[in-house]
């Protein structure tokens, strides 16, 4: 069946036909490495203009994920932060006391990455089960993905494959033929507004296909994380996995999909390279007031914080060319 020729309700509830759209051309797609590894600092640069008492930052930090990525080393400025664990998550919290008008955290990591995705998880057969969260908490609706409202029901109804695998590549090319790749800032729009909008960034991409699965009563999350990458664009993230019953969680890029070729769009599906940090599987993290990345608060008169990340260039670089968006 043809993904883009699907009938699809309107913010009205009419039903109508998306008319096929043009494409961005991709450039031919490298040969994809199986261990990558990266080293790069993030910072996070405090303002205290007034008088403020206290500050608190939470920072997401990646862990190692066997036969994903291995973290090699991290190190603290200012040093022994309270570090823990939630929602089988990782993170730090540093705490300032009558901060300098200047603050400035950084933390610096060595990563070694594998490649894993569709193809890999084929050949593994390893069923890895969820940690933390249990499978029910992957089909349900939250904020960003409606999994329940009437227009992703009907999408999810429209949806067949022979396998399993078939059903999700249906609904991998049934958001890459609906969405248009734009950036539109900071706020997430969700799955619902992205398919009233016809467009959205790696967010609502991963919202969206997560959405459907999870309708078709298929496991499935966003991830939240970073791609290498050095042209001065965010490296902040988000993907998605899908829980296969063969294969355990696999890993699926759908804005990286979004291309008319069909060849390139079914190599996007199944093969992914090892560009991918990991920091978190929930989507909406309640450590984090509902963020991914980090939460910050403080006591006293406003503060203002802007972070950012710088990869080290390597001899070996498999250039992440997956969108992504400051969120």
């Amino acid at each position: 069946m043809l993904i883009s020729s699907l009938p699809l309700p309107d913010a009205n509830g009419r039903t109508v036909l998306r008319q096929r759209r043009q494409y961005q051309v991709r450039p031919r797609k490298p040969i994809i490495q199986n261990n990558n590894t990266v080293e790069f600092e993030l910072s996070y640069d405090f303002a205290v203009p007034g008088e403020t008492f206290k500050i608190s930052l939470i920072v997401a930090l990646p862990q190692t994920i066997p036969g994903k990525q291995k973290i090699v080393d991290i190190k603290y400025s200012p040093k022994s932060p309270r570090v823990f664990q939630g929602n089988g998550n990782k993170y730090a919290e540093f705490v300032f006391i009558r901060p300098q008008k200047r603050m400035k955290v950084k933390i610096s990591i060595k990563a070694e990455l594998s490649r894993y995705d569709l193809l890999t998880a084929r050949a593994m057969r390893l069923k890895d089960l969820a940690q933390g969260p249990g499978f029910e908490d992957f089909v349900k609706q939250e904020k960003n993905i409606e999994k329940d409202h009437l227009q992703i029901y009907e999408i999810a109804k429209i949806i067949e494959g022979k396998t399993e695998v078939d059903v999700v590549k249906s609904i991998y090319g049934y958001v890459v033929d609906n969405l248009d790749y734009t950036l539109h800032g900071k706020e997430d729009w969700g799955a619902v507004k992205a398919l009233k909008q016809g467009k959205g960034d790696c967010s609502e991409y991963s919202d969206l296909f997560v959405a459907i699965c999870r309708a078709k009563n298929i496991p499935a999350r966003v991830a939240s994380g970073y791609t290498e990458r050095f042209d001065g664009v965010t490296s902040k993230h988000h993907w998605a996995e899908v829980y296969l019953k063969k294969y355990g969680w696999a890993p699926f890029e759908p804005s990286w999909g979004d291309v008319e070729n069909t060849m390139f769009r079914n190599k996007a599906f199944g093969q992914m390279k090892p560009v991918y940090i990991y920091l978190s599987h929930i989507r909406n993290d309640k450590v984090l007031r509902n963020n991914q990345f980090y939460y910050y608060k403080y006591w006293g008169d406003r503060v203002s914080m802007t972070d950012s990340i710088k990869f080290k260039p390597t001899t070996r670089n498999p250039s992440g060319r997956g969108r992504s968006i400051s969120k």
